[in-house]
């Protein structure tokens, strides 16, 4: 409730002053005395500003609905940036940016929010470079990413998918066998998305242009019927890459009718591949 006061009362202030000037004017204006008792006075700034407090209050645990101290990601966040203190206005600020899309102006936040003046506890530190690792892997960033993730998790921050980004960046990074070692860690039982991996593997060796490697790995899937549309449409891919054009045809529409994610995305890229390989037919 006092985080909610507290990003309510400078909104409550600029209201009430506005209220005020208004309504002493209305008084001067309707009633013949030239000024007002200062207890008048007193009693009507209190009311223009108690009333917007009690509104903008509101609208903030409105905004907030369920969540306690976040807007975003409260569970992920956890007890960081929950004090009524600049640091956890500052971070909110880049929160509402990060979910916005403005993932630039984001990451200039959490940046200056990490320098050591600011004083970070281990927790919010942890918290601070896993949005500053977010925003650089989202803006493909991907060497200075790995160092945030990696940053978070020795600070103690882990979240299920964390090591899925970190190996994701490893192979953008081109650190290709570091990331299938850590992808191959992870197909184990009590991984939560362990069901995911044989195709996170076979979308790396997609990207680095090896076909056969990347099909060994999708039929693993597809066999397994671990994440099967997408494992569908990655073997797609795989078979076009290998010019195995029939195959790569039948896996297409299958991995439509199975309703793979992203399915325009997915077009787009089988139709990609598949017109570079067509070309190559014709000017043989």
């Amino acid at each position: 409730m006092l985080i909610f006061i507290i990003r309510a009362i400078p909104k409550a202030l600029a209201a009430s002053a506005l209220f005020t000037a208004a309504f002493c004017a209305y008084k001067m204006l309707t009633e013949n005395e030239s000024s007002q008792p200062v207890s008048d006075m007193l009693m009507y700034m209190s009311v223009c500003f108690i009333l917007p407090l009690i509104a903008f209050i509101m609208n903030e645990a409105i905004k907030y609905k369920s969540k306690f101290f976040h807007k975003y990601d409260d569970e992920l966040i956890g007890g960081a940036f929950t004090g009524i203190n600049h640091r956890s206005s500052v971070f909110e600020k880049g929160l509402d940016l990060f979910h916005s899309g403005d993932f630039r102006a984001a990451l200039e936040v959490f940046t200056d929010l990490g320098r050591d003046d600011k004083k970070l506890s281990v927790e919010e530190t942890a918290v601070n470079e896993f949005y500053r690792g977010r925003c650089y892997h989202i803006l493909d960033a991907c060497p200075n990413a790995v160092i945030c993730y990696e940053n978070a998790e020795k600070n103690g921050f882990y979240i299920p998918e964390l090591p899925i980004f970190i190996a994701r960046c490893h192979a953008q990074n081109g650190y290709t066998e570091k990331a299938k070692s850590l992808y191959e860690s992870l197909i184990r039982d009590d991984y939560q998305y362990s069901n995911r991996i044989r195709c996170e593997i076979g979308d790396m060796y997609l990207k680095l242009n090896q076909g056969e490697t990347a099909l060994k790995w999708f039929e693993e899937a597809i066999e397994r019927r671990e994440s099967y549309a997408s494992a569908l449409g990655g073997a797609a891919i795989a078979q076009t890459m290998l010019h195995h054009l029939k195959e790569g045809e039948s896996l297409y529409r299958q991995a439509l009718l199975n309703n793979i994610e992203d399915s325009i995305g997915f077009t787009r890229y089988y139709k990609e591949v598949q017109a570079a390989v067509m070309l190559e037919h014709n000017s043989d």
